[in-house]
């Protein structure tokens, strides 16, 4: 497959997502939930969070909520190992400095309290010890994550907040790289680019040490943020055609 076709795919998927409205940002927070099957439990959450199920796919959250944790998962997040995907996760998102809570009634350990040796429970009770003090909340009733909602909500809310300021701004230097699409072109000094849809900054780059000046695009390019930044940079004149 050829640079263009594959970019004429990605065009395609872009429009059908835009037209079908399926490009949405959710305000909630998301919750993933890990080592559990039946997210129906956690439904006195989805007023607050995007209460999703754990998939290796998933690289951000603002919470994790751990559903169990058998004993060798226990051993594993003490001491910074893991042996499975889920575990890599909760590593990874602890090293970031979100928010994991781990259900109390869910940690395997506890259930044998009347019947394993004392220093072997001993031992696992230093594991949980180890992972609270890497952040992890243990808790035994879901409102506990419900009474931290406002400060995750807040984070988040500024979060949002600067992506739209940063997209303001690339908006900005789109209209003001727009702004000039009255004035006259010099054909000679010109790079004509109508018959690409994505236009990146590599497209930009070598043409500019020749002394081209202009660039015409079709009014329906799609133009990378990077290419506006170099084209700002270089004084390059832009015009939709």
């Amino acid at each position: 497959m050829n640079y263009d076709n594959l970019v004429d795919l990605i065009m395609e998927e872009i429009y059908k997502k835009i037209n079908s409205n399926e490009l949405k940002i959710s305000n909630k927070p998301k919750a993933v939930i890990v080592f559990e099957q039946d997210n129906n439990k956690f439904n006195l959450l989805k007023d607050e969070f995007e209460i999703v199920e754990f998939d290796k796919s998933i690289k951000e959250c603002e919470i994790v909520i751990v559903s169990r944790l058998c004993m060798r998962g226990l051993s594993n997040l003490a001491l910074g190992n893991s042996t499975s995907e889920e575990e890599r996760f909760i590593l990874k998102m602890i090293m970031k400095g979100k928010k994991v809570y781990v259900l109390d009634e869910g940690i395997e350990y506890k259930k044998y309290k009347d019947t394993a040796p004392k220093a072997l429970y001993k031992k696992f009770m230093s594991f949980e010890n180890e992972i609270c003090k890497f952040g992890v909340e243990i808790i035994k009733d879901l409102n506990t994550i419900t009474k931290n909602k406002l400060s995750i909500k807040s984070e988040v809310s500024s979060s949002i907040d600067s992506k739209k300021e940063n997209t303001k701004a690339l908006n900005k230097d789109m209209e003001s790289l727009n702004n000039v699409g009255s004035i006259k072109i010099d054909t000679e000094f010109s790079l004509d680019l109508r018959n690409k849809k994505l236009i990146s900054e590599a497209d930009l780059r070598k043409p500019t040490i020749n002394g081209v000046k202009n660039i015409l695009v079709n009014k329906k390019s799609i133009i990378t943020p990077l290419a506006v930044d170099f084209m700002r940079i270089h004084h390059l004149k832009l015009k939709k055609v």
